[in-house]
């Protein structure tokens, strides 16, 4: 095919009132503002698939103060096992924190604190009024005896620093001792008086 040429070609292109082109610059421009908005979206779709990492991750500490554990009184401890096995991953996370022991100070004299009550909902009793592994001393149990000693609120989550009077007499696992101090969430214990 030939190519068409108009004798107009150079006026109608060039003149000062012809429609603008791109051109290169205008090229580069565009490419630059894509490039921005893609990177904008990669950016933004890593903080967040981060936030919804550690949104789980506080979910999944969360679950394990919350962790109820139903397992008839005669049962051994392999029937247990099974049924704490069946429970998911946060029963098996709080098993696993279930062995830590808080050492209570040989000599250490004891406040009275504010009301006694029990543990509703067994969980974690921690060093700290804060959701996180480290701060975990170890496992308090439905039917536990306990003494209300502070209360705090935190993030806007009640909790209380408790101390185990008696535990109870239907524990499944190893729970913290008598006597032993720590943070426990609201919703883990009755009302205090």
């Amino acid at each position: 095919m030939p190519r068409v040429i108009r004798p107009d070609d150079w006026d109608r292109l060039f003149a000062p009132n012809a429609p603008k082109r791109g051109g290169p610059l205008r090229a580069l421009v565009n490419l630059m503002v894509f490039a921005f908005i893609i990177g904008a979206l990669i950016v933004g779709g890593a903080w967040l698939v981060n936030e919804r990492q550690q949104q789980a991750e506080r979910f999944a500490a969360t679950a394990t103060a919350f962790v109820e554990t139903v397992v008839p009184q005669r049962t051994s401890i392999a029937a247990a096992t099974q049924t704490v096995e069946a429970q998911g991953t946060a029963t098996r996370i709080a098993l696993r924190t279930a062995t830590a022991q808080a050492a209570v100070a040989p000599g250490a004299t004891l406040e009275a604190g504010i009301g006694s009550g029990e543990v509703v909902r067994g969980g974690n009793l921690r060093r700290e009024p804060r959701v996180a592994p480290e701060t975990v001393v170890g496992l308090i149990y439905p039917g536990d005896k306990i003494t209300f000693l502070e209360r705090r609120v935190v993030d806007g989550q009640t909790w209380f620093r408790i101390r185990v009077d008696q535990p109870a007499t239907d524990r499944v696992g190893d729970g913290v001792p008598s006597g032993t101090e720590g943070w426990a969430s609201a919703l883990l214990l009755s009302t205090p008086p």
